[in-house]
């Protein structure tokens, strides 16, 4: 589990750099992009997870016509949006600038959902959520055994039930 953790930091962290070959990186760097440290990877992958809920969730209130699919979503803002605010207190208190936006895999979901309409994009933002909070609940759990940094474990320990609850609410609607 630590493996995974390490490789999808690091996997983030040099898809960040890299930024395209041989471009610049555009705008201004987060702390992440130049730092291998666990706690600031962690923090910067959860804010690219909240950030890729609530964009995607807006999506959805848009494009959905499924009252259930809409409700969750406006949950899924509200929570995130919440979530996001305190890590960026955090990060701030620590003296770390986090991402504005989320990672490219997650722009590119959110690209794919865009195009779709109906009961196709439904089907495709359910699975969407349930596989990025299958994904932040691994993040959470793997590092909550490696992290070092006591006020991010804290985070990190206070988010995990609610991010489990999302994944079981997920997959409790209709269709999924």
């Amino acid at each position: 589990m630590q493996r995974i953790l390490m490789t999808t930091l690091a996997l983030t962290s040099s898809l960040a750099l890299a930024g395209g070959a041989g471009m610049a990186p555009m705008g201004p760097v987060s702390t992440a992009q130049v730092s291998n440290n666990t706690n600031v990877l962690f923090m910067e992958v959860a804010a690219m997870s909240n950030l890729a809920e609530i964009q995607t969730s807006q999506l959805a209130l848009q494009k959905s016509s499924n009252a259930q699919v809409r409700a969750f979503a406006q949950h899924m803002i509200e929570a995130h949006t919440q979530a996001h605010r305190e890590l960026l207190q955090l990060a701030a208190m620590k003296g770390v600038k986090l991402t504005d936006k989320p990672g490219a895999d997650q722009r590119l979901q959110y690209n794919k959902l865009s195009t779709l309409s109906g009961a196709a994009f439904d089907a495709m933002y359910m699975k969407v959520q349930i596989q990025g909070h299958e994904m932040t609940l691994d993040l959470i759990k793997t590092y909550r055994t490696i992290g070092t940094d006591a006020q991010v474990l804290a985070y990190a320990a206070k988010m995990q039930p609610a991010v489990a609850m999302h994944l079981e609410e997920a997959k409790a609607l209709p269709g999924m």
